[in-house]
Parts: structure tokens; C-alpha cells; sequence
């Protein structure tokens, strides 16, 4: 007992330490890609620069809920895989412990990981995420008009309505060009002062002392000069750039109901992961552990992608199928039940191609998966 003890202390710390640093280092990628895209809306004049990292720290949980499944199944992987290339796991076995035996070892770190998860995703994640998309939304005027420089071009309402002007002075610029492309027309304004301020959720523009060209495209041009002239933009319902993955961190919810499902599918995965960790684990003495992390990042991926395109096939109907993706999990778990009977890969390997080509397959399916997530 107490040797077995030891035993399960140590794959715990082992799984631990891979679990944090992985999970760091998704963390930084996954911050660092949101940064840069936030702080292109705040150069695109969208978005106050001052609230980009409270935003970040909203969305915080929204991305542990998913990052910590996939530092999981892969700390598992590195886990098992070392156990398989030092040969220790044969004396496990000549000790009388099997595989079945080792994932009741990890069930401490299991059970801590499950409910931090289901913390995050159930819990927290969907509240601070509502919290964030808010504070976005609800940005004051004065905070918009701060964002607006001169000496670059300006895109006010989602790629219709664009200004330059060449001076501020708090709320009156000099210098304007003011332009609409909509459809086929093409109108602009040139004048030599604009004030611009808020009425109703919408976007004043009162310029002054200047020409409009009704439609540049039209065979039939006109240059009407004016002393003042009033033009409206709303400015409530521009959405924001669009990120990478953002069929998993930014989809469109259709219903209530299945953004809850969704949520409570994440932590979910770690069951079947679980298993799919000691099946996927194995590997030759010889054997690199790098094919392990490739095969484990398709794995994950793909199941994502299996749970977004079931979520996405949600019609309004048949509630019961739908929660917790329950049908998507199950085939998963049966699926890696099926193989973990069969002693991992090794009943399957002449269905595999050389390990060149299995890792170009591979890598190129996961960059496949990776662009449907993202439209």
C-alpha cells in the first residue's frame, strides 16, 4: 500500500508539472494573439486602448475552460509516453499494476482538474464573458472620440463610412476628408472644420465650410460647396474584429439553451481524454515523444471540431440529444475504449502510414481543422 502510495503521488507531481507548464504556455500564445488583435481595433479607432487588458482578465476563464483540457491530455501524453520509453511501465506491469490500476493513481489531479474546469466553463467563463462583451459595448462617447487620431485613415462604421483630418482641438478637427463607399456609390466630403458629438447612440458629424461630391462613380458629377453640413453614423452596432478560432471564443449563440450545453460539454471532454491519454501514450522505447504531442493535438482538435459541428447542427428541437453533447463524448469514450482493449495502437499500426507521411497527414489536417475553426 504504502509503495503503491508513492507511486501515485509521484504520476500525480509528474502530471502536475507538465500540466502547469503547458497550460503557462498556451495561456501566453493565447493572450498574445488576443492583444494584438485588440489593440488593432484600438488603432482602427473601435476600441479605448485603456480597457484592452481588463478585457483580457474578463476573458481569463473563458480561456482556461478550454486550454485546460488540452494541457491535460497532453501532460497525460508526455506522462505515458515517458513511462512506455524508460521501460517503467513494464515493471508496473510485472508489479501487478495495470493501466487501469495507473488511471485510478491519477484520479486526485483527475477529479481537481474536472471541477476547476467545470468551475470555469459552467460557472465563471460565461459571466465575465457577458462581462467583457459589456464593457466593449458600453463605452462613452468621449471614449470613442479619444481613439480618433490624426494623420490616419479612420474606419467609422465597419468598412462604409472613413475620415482623415490632419488636426484635433477636443472635439473640432481641421482639415477633413470624409468618404461613404456603399454598393456602386462613392461620396465625399472635403471641409475645413468638423465637431463631432453624440445623440441618441449615433454619431454627429457637423462640418463646415466645404464640398460634397454626391456620388464620384455617377457620369453625371456634382460639386455642391456649403457652409454647414450634418451627417449621422451609428456607432452601437460595429462589430468587433474577428479573431482566430473563433467558431470555440467568439461563436454567435443561437439559443440559451445551447450556449449552456456548450459550456458544461467542455470540462465533459476530460473523461474521454482521460482514456484516449494511455491509448495514444504508447510508444516504442526508440520512439520520440514529439509523434505523441502531434497525434495528441489532432485528437483534441478534432474533437472540438466534432462538438462545434454538433453544436451547430442545433434546430430548435430534440433538447434531449443536446445536453452536454452527451452523444458526442459517448462515441468518443467508446471509441477510446475500443482501442485501449485492443492495447493502444499496436493491433492497428499496419493501417498506419510511415511515420514521415503520418506526421505531414497529420500537421496538415490539423491546419485544415484549425482554418474551419477559425471561419
Amino acid at each position: 500500500m504504502y509503495k503503491k502510495n508513492i507511486l501515485a503521488i509521484h504520476l500525480n507531481f509528474q502530471i502536475f508539472k507538465g500540466f502547469s507548464a503547458i497550460l503557462l504556455i498556451l495561456l501566453g500564445l493565447i493572450f498574445s494573439s488576443r492583444l494584438v488583435g485588440y489593440f488593432e481595433q484600438a488603432l482602427d479607432g473601435s476600441l479605448n486602448p485603456d480597457i484592452i487588458f481588463t478585457i483580457l482578465l474578463l476573458r481569463l476563464p473563458d480561456f482556461l475552460s478550454l486550454l485546460i483540457p488540452f494541457a491535460f491530455f497532453l501532460s497525460l501524453l508526455l506522462v505515458v509516453s515517458e513511462l512506455y520509453q524508460s521501460n517503467a511501465i513494464y515493471a508496473y506491469f510485472s508489479a501487478g499494476v495495470s493501466r487501469l490500476q495507473l488511471m485510478k493513481y491519477l484520479a486526485p489531479f483527475f477529479l481537481c482538474t474536472l471541477i476547476a474546469c467545470s468551475i470555469l466553463s459552467v460557472f465563471i467563463g460565461p459571466y465575465t464573458k457577458v462581462l467583457s462583451k459589456n464593457l466593449i459595448a458600453e463605452q462613452s462617447f468621449e471614449d470613442r472620440l479619444s481613439t480618433l487620431k490624426p494623420g490616419s485613415l479612420i474606419n467609422l462604421d465597419n468598412g462604409i463610412s472613413y475620415l482623415y483630418f490632419d488636426a484635433i482641438n477636443e472635439s473640432l478637427m481641421r482639415d477633413i476628408t470624409f468618404f461613404v463607399s456603399k454598393d456602386a456609390s462613392f461620396s465625399l466630403i472635403k471641409a475645413d472644420e468638423l465637431e463631432i458629438s453624440n445623440l441618441s447612440n449615433q454619431m454627429i458629424l457637423s462640418f463646415r465650410n466645404g464640398t460634397i461630391h454626391p456620388d464620384l462613380n455617377n457620369s453625371n458629377k456634382m460639386d455642391i460647396s456649403f457652409n454647414e453640413l450634418s451627417h449621422s453614423i451609428d456607432i452601437g452596432g460595429a462589430p468587433p474584429n474577428e479573431f482566430s478560432l473563433n467558431k470555440l471564443l467568439d461563436y454567435k449563440k443561437s439559443s440559451n439553451f445551447i450556449e449552456n450545453q456548450w459550456n458544461a460539454s467542455i470540462p465533459l471532454m476530460l473523461i474521454a481524454l482521460l482514456v484516449l491519454g494511455f491509448v495514444f501514450g504508447r510508444s516504442s522505447p526508440r520512439a520520440g515523444r514529439e509523434g505523441s504531442l502531434v497525434t495528441g493535438v489532432l485528437i483534441y482538435i478534432l474533437y472540438l471540431s466534432f462538438l462545434v459541428g454538433f453544436r451547430e447542427s442545433y434546430s430548435g428541437s430534440w433538447d434531449f440529444l443536446y445536453l452536454g453533447f452527451w452523444p458526442v463524448h459517448l462515441a468518443v469514450l467508446m471509441l477510446g475504449i475500443f482501442l485501449y482493449r485492443l492495447e493502444g495502437r499496436k493491433q492497428i499500426e499496419i493501417f498506419m502510414l510511415r511515420q514521415r507521411f503520418k506526421t505531414i497527414a497529420i500537421i496538415f489536417m490539423i491546419f485544415s481543422l484549425l482554418l474551419w475553426l477559425s471561419a
